[in-house]
């Protein structure tokens, strides 16, 4: 997800790193009782204030539909995703 959000900021030439990403899963049982990953919490914090950071209301809308993991895993996975600038303000 990084690695992506990174590369949606580039086509733009923006620089927003240092880019920290933590995700966290909730595991319980499926309706058959099983153990399963029921949903994972993706949060992305950029190194810098969204104020310096032009179009990023175009990076942010363009990044998590090329996101391979996003796209993938969140086929079979709810995948919530939180993004952040440096200054603690939630942008997505």
């Amino acid at each position: 997800m990084s690695a992506s959000l990174l590369f949606a900021l580039r086509k733009f030439k923006l620089v927003a790193e240092p880019i920290r990403c933590e995700v966290s899963s909730r595991v319980g049982r499926n309706p058959e009782g099983r153990v399963r990953v029921l949903a994972m919490d993706a949060v992305l914090t950029l190194g810098v204030p969204a104020a310096s950071l032009e179009h990023l209301d175009r990076v942010l809308g363009q990044f998590e539909a090329f996101c391979t993991v996003t796209q993938s895993v969140g086929q079979g996975i709810p995948i919530t995703i939180g993004i952040f600038d440096s200054t603690g303000q939630r942008l997505k």
